[in-house]
Formats: structure tokens, sequence, C-alpha cells
């Protein structure tokens, strides 16, 4: 007989165990300001600061083809100034001059064209790399502009200009904004936070006692709401499921699509809800919007009402970044009419992987879903052989997933 809450709660302790530990975090937090003091130490008057899913508090381990892949950190290395103080290859110059220059980071560093990367050794087979994005703070001028822009205009003070790749050694500026990202799902996530804090943080606290005296040592960083939850469900399942197309890496959503379309779709649930609620109202959400694959923008908006998480009012996709109204998160999704088209398909199968699934009677049936979703190895490192008998369940058959899609 199916076991729905204990189904639940065994998801969540994949997703948990993918998530980084409260020593790896403290590990990660030390090495970066280490960074920023010795880039102030060499002349550099610059701050680090996390972007991305560290500052959102939604990390998993990145590669689901190989679940003791390191973890990748990303920073921001914001120099004082602003962009009409450098040009954007002298900012990656300076930087890449002085962790270059160092005995304890040159060795461990490897250029890109988007950032640094300083590799750490593994601990207990894991390790984690810091991705450094050289920036400088956005001109006062850009900054009035965004604002008249912008439906949330509070947030525009802290955008900042990054070097971005054009080719040929030649780079550009390129506006961004993560601190204001960061600020705008900061204040969406507080309520989904304050409904289960509390409970989260004496469990944490009860699994770590080794790193913490008391509850309240506990770094707000560490605390996992509901909505950033249902996040690393989601990314997680995305690297799964794309991992099983050809071109999967080119074509899968970015990180960023969906933690603002998933925090937009929240906001409007009630806070105090599961995980498993949450996720089911997001992908719900998320299949009505797919009819916009096939709909006109206004004929959706007359049956599904005034829904603008996506929108396509001249045929052309559109993803808003509340923090730079000047940057279309779906940009790509006009260039390649396959990613939305996966899009909406891999969303069918997050809800068939960890919503229906939950219904299926069978428990080797229900097993074989979330392999589908999670991956054998990382659901069998948490699992083991539960919801198997004498021999582990077939799981679904990638190519049988991905070969209807090639030829899309």
């Amino acid at each position: 007989m199916k076991n729905i809450p204990e189904r639940q709660k065994d998801i969540l302790s994949i997703i948990s165990s993918l998530d980084i530990s409260p020593t790896m975090y403290k590990n990660a937090v030390e090495k970066y300001h280490a960074i920023t003091k010795f880039l102030n130490d060499y002349g550099i008057d610059a701050d680090m600061y996390p972007q991305g899913s560290f500052a959102f508090g939604t990390v998993i381990r990145p590669n689901a083809t190989n679940p003791s892949a390191s973890y990748d950190l990303d920073f921001i290395c914001q120099v004082r100034g602003s962009r009409v103080d450098y040009a954007p290859s002298e900012l990656r110059q300076i930087i890449e001059e002085a962790l270059s220059s160092s005995g304890i980071y040159g060795g461990k560093l490897t250029v890109y064209k988007e950032c640094f990367t300083i590799e750490y050794a593994d601990v207990n087979d894991i390790g984690f790399t810091i991705d450094i994005v050289p920036a400088t703070d956005e001109t006062v001028e850009n900054k009035n502009q965004l604002i008249k822009k912008s439906l949330e205009p509070a947030l525009i003070e802290t955008a900042i200009a990054i070097p971005k790749y054009n080719g040929e050694r030649n780079y550009s500026w390129l506006t961004n904004n993560p601190k204001g990202l960061r600020a705008w799902f900061d204040a969406k996530n507080e309520p989904f936070l304050a409904a289960s804090r509390s409970a989260y943080r004496e469990r944490l606290f009860a699994a770590n006692r080794v790193l913490f005296a008391s509850v309240e040592e506990i770094p707000h960083e560490l605390d996992r709401s509901a909505l950033q939850r249902v996040i690393q469900i989601l990314k997680y399942h995305r690297d799964v499921f794309y991992a099983k197309i050809e071109d999967g890496n080119e074509i899968k959503p970015i990180s960023a699509i969906i933690n603002v379309v998933t925090t937009q779709i929240a906001s409007r649930h009630d806070p105090n809800c599961s995980v498993f609620e949450l996720l089911e109202h997001v992908l719900n959400e998320l299949n009505i919007y797919a009819q916009q694959l096939t709909l006109t923008f206004k004929d959706f908006t007359q049956i599904y009402g005034s829904r603008t998480v996506f929108s396509r009012p001249d045929g052309k996709w559109y993803i808003s970044n509340p923090a730079n109204p000047e940057d279309n998160l779906a940009d790509k999704w006009n260039q390649n009419e396959r990613i939305p088209t996966h899009f909406f398909r891999w969303v069918k199968a997050v809800k068939d992987d960890l919503i229906e699934s939950l219904q299926q009677d069978d428990d080797q049936r229900f097993r074989a879903s979330i392999e589908n979703g999670f991956g054998i190895t990382s659901v069998s490192s948490v699992l083991g052989n539960k919801y198997c008998n004498t021999t582990p369940p077939k799981p679904i058959s990638s190519q049988g997933t991905a070969k209807p899609y090639r030829g899309l």
C-alpha cells in the first residue's frame, strides 16, 4: 500500500543530499572572504559577494551525470568605481594579474571568457569551485534610465556593469544586477521562510551539533523554505532530463528562468504550504502557460486571464528580470523554438515523475519514476534498495525520452 507522506519525505531526502552541507558552506564563505582580503591587500579596492544559487540558497550539485561532481559557486568581484573608470578588458586584466601572481591562487586559477575559476580540493570526495565575475558600478545615467523602465525601481541602485565577451578577445559592458535580484527574491521568499523557519532550524541543528553550539549560531543562509526546495527540485530534475537529450546543454532553461518564474508563481500561493503542495501549484501554472505554444497571446489572455510570468504579445517570448528591465530572460527562446517546446515537455515530465508517481500503487514503479527524475545513483545513494524487491527496478528508458525530441 502506498504511503504518500513517506514517499514525499524520501524525495526531499534526495534533494537535501544534493544541497551544500553546512561544513562546505562554512568553508566556501571562508574562502571567498580570503580572496577578498587578498585582493584588497594587493591594492585592489574590491568587494566580493555571492550571486545565483549560493545567494538564493538553492545550491544543488551541478552534474546530473556525475553525482560526485564539484559544486559551482558564483561570485561577483565588484571593484570600486564605475564603468567610466575602466575598459571592460582592463578590469578583467586587473583581477587576472592579481590572482595569477598569488602563490595560493595562481595554481588553482583557470581563466574563462566569462569568469575566473578557482578550484578547491575535495573534502570527503566532494569539492567546489569559486567562479569570479569582475564588475564595477553602473553609471548614474544608466541607472536613471533603468529606473524609468522598471516596475521595481528600488532595486536598480545596485546595478553593476560586467565585461561581456564578444569574440576575438573583445569585451563590452553589460548591465547586471545580482544584488537587486537577490533582494527581490528574499522579499518573496520571506513569508515561506517564516512559515517553516523554526522547525527547519531545529532539525538542522540536531543533525549538525558538532558545528553549531546552538540554533542561533546557524547562519540564516542555510535556512530552506518550501520555495527554495521547489527550485532545487526543479533544477536537479532539469539537469537529469536534459542530460538525456543530445544537445541538452544548449537548450535547457537557465537557472535564472527557473528561479524567477517559480518565485513569481509561488508569490500568489499560501506560504503555509508543504513543498509538494507548492511544487504541484507551480507545475499546474506552468502547464497553463504551455498553452501559449499554440494560442495567440490575445486568445491566451481571454481564456486564462492576466497571467504575465510568461508573455508573448508580439509573438516573441518574454520573461522579465525583476532587477533589470532591459534583460529578457527568454531571449534565446526566440532564437530556437525547440527551447520553449522542450521546456514545457520537461514541466510535464516533472509532474509525471514527482507528483503523479506518488499515487502509484506499485512501489517499484514509483522507484522507477524518481530514478527517471533524479538519476539512479542519486536515488540509490540515499534510499538504497527501498521500494525495490530483490532486484532494482528497471528505470524508464532515457532513450525513449530523448529520441522524439531530436527531430524537433
